[in-house]
């Protein structure tokens, strides 16, 4: 029987649950350890695993308001359908993989990651995660300010060694590499712009003036996945938010403005003509700054390991084996790489073929047309949010082929909250399952 003050306490709890998502998109972007191994990622990792754990165990006392939950319910739910054949799929490596260690340490991540996907899509209200995505142009903002501040010389909080051979890796602002940094800022300008087609008055000359730090410090950065991402994204809110004659003149202008841009960052522009040079050159490998070693390396892993593949989180350790297999049989590396092991496949897509194999392949698949179609249901909703979730999923999309957003939780954690706010608009507005 429940007691009179229950429900203050459910809402007293909801509200913390609330207050902890906020932290989550709020502090981890600032938290960094100096005297740490891994100075940034890591910590950001931690803060971030510990407060959205926090946002859910306070919102789970929303099952209260329940009266029963059914397993068909909740295989109803997009964020249910699309995460749980993936999870499945990656907990099978613990037993098929040869790196049961590494599994083990990575699944905790991915189980965390999963159910913050799933809590939050099933107890906070689209309108409210709106809000929150909205909030995330503050810290994006700072962080950009940060990395322009440290690009001109006028601010380096941060001492840096062994970068002579490329200044460009000292712009980092807390996030630990222009790479992190860069991709980072793709969905917060995709939210600025989004802000300034909807808002008016002061709300849109703040949404601009984010919009126009992050996009400076993206230049900066010289980040060209995270510009190819923020371009994509960029043409088709655009295209869906405006008629297509006026949408026509203003991607032109867009596309003027991009132009204007490179040539303005001395940097950028000498990096987009030196990749053009090697493009033309047929040196896809120097275009790409070695990530076909990372790709050739996924694509040897997925024929060595067809149907299970080498177990989620087992890149890494499998990486030198596949290398050394590689130049065996002639293989070229790319010469100028500083590391001779690649962590991640800067694939998001090849690297889930890698350590999970054709099932993996599947799983990854069938998420992916969950959340298509929760897009398409999410059309119909009466908010005008459609044209920022499809260019924010295009965005990812095209940020997972050359990076590993998912893999840096500076990165992941706001993509999280975004996908749960596309899945929560496509699943309705109702009670929480």
């Amino acid at each position: 029987m429940e007691t009179q003050g229950a429900p203050a306490v459910r809402s007293l709890a909801v509200a913390l649950g609330r207050l902890f998502v906020w932290l989550v998109v709020l502090v981890p972007p600032f938290v960094v350890s100096v005297n740490a191994k891994e100075a940034f990622r890591l910590p950001k990792l931690m803060a971030s695993e510990w407060l959205a754990l926090a946002s859910l165990l306070c919102l789970s006392l929303r099952l209260w308001e329940v009266d029963e939950v059914k397993p068909a319910d909740l295989w109803r739910r997009p964020a249910v359908r699309a995460v749980l054949p993936f999870l499945l799929v990656a907990a099978v490596g613990i037993w098929a993989s040869r790196h049961p260690l590494h599994v083990r340490e990575a699944m905790v991540d991915l189980g965390i990651g999963a159910a913050v996907l799933v809590g939050w899509s099933l107890a906070l209200e689209s309108r409210w995660q709106e809000k929150v995505l909205r909030g995330l142009l503050w810290p994006a903002s700072a962080l950009a300010l940060l990395g322009i501040l440290q690009f001109h010389g006028i601010f380096q909080p941060l001492a840096f060694a062994g970068i002579e051979y490329d200044p460009r890796l000292s712009i980092t602002s807390l996030a630990g590499n222009p790479g992190d940094l860069g991709a980072y800022l793709v969905l917060p300008c995709l939210i600025a712009q989004w802000v300034i087609a909807r808002s008016a008055g002061r709300a849109r000359w703040l949404a601009a003036a984010a919009l126009a730090v992050c996009l400076y410090a993206i230049a900066v950065t010289q980040t060209l996945a995270a510009l190819a991402a923020l371009v994509v994204g960029s043409l088709l809110l655009w295209a869906l938010l405006l008629p297509r004659r006026r949408a026509a003149l203003f991607l032109g202008g867009g596309a003027v403005a991009a132009v204007l841009l490179v040539l303005a960052v001395p940097p950028l522009r000498s990096r987009v003509v030196a990749k053009t040079s090697q493009a033309l050159s047929g040196d896809w490998n120097s275009v790409l700054t070695g990530r076909l070693d990372g790709w050739t390396a996924a694509v040897w892993m997925f024929r060595q390991h067809p149907w299970a593949g080498v177990g989620h989180g087992a890149y890494r350790p499998e990486f030198m084996p596949a290398k050394l297999a590689l130049l065996d049989r002639g293989a070229d590396f790319y010469a100028e790489q500083v590391l001779p092991v690649f962590a991640n496949a800067h694939n998001e897509y090849l690297e889930v073929a890698a350590e999970m194999g054709a099932p993996g392949i599947v799983a990854l698949g069938w998420g992916l047309w969950a959340l298509l179609a929760a897009l398409r249901r999410g059309d119909d909703a009466p908010d005008a949010g459609g044209a920022l979730a499809w260019a924010g999923t295009a965005a990812l999309a095209v940020l997972s082929l050359a990076h590993f957003p998912f893999h840096v939780a500076l990165i992941s954690y706001p993509a999280l909250l975004f996908l749960s706010w596309i899945f929560r608009r496509g699943a309705g507005e109702e009670a929480p399952a």
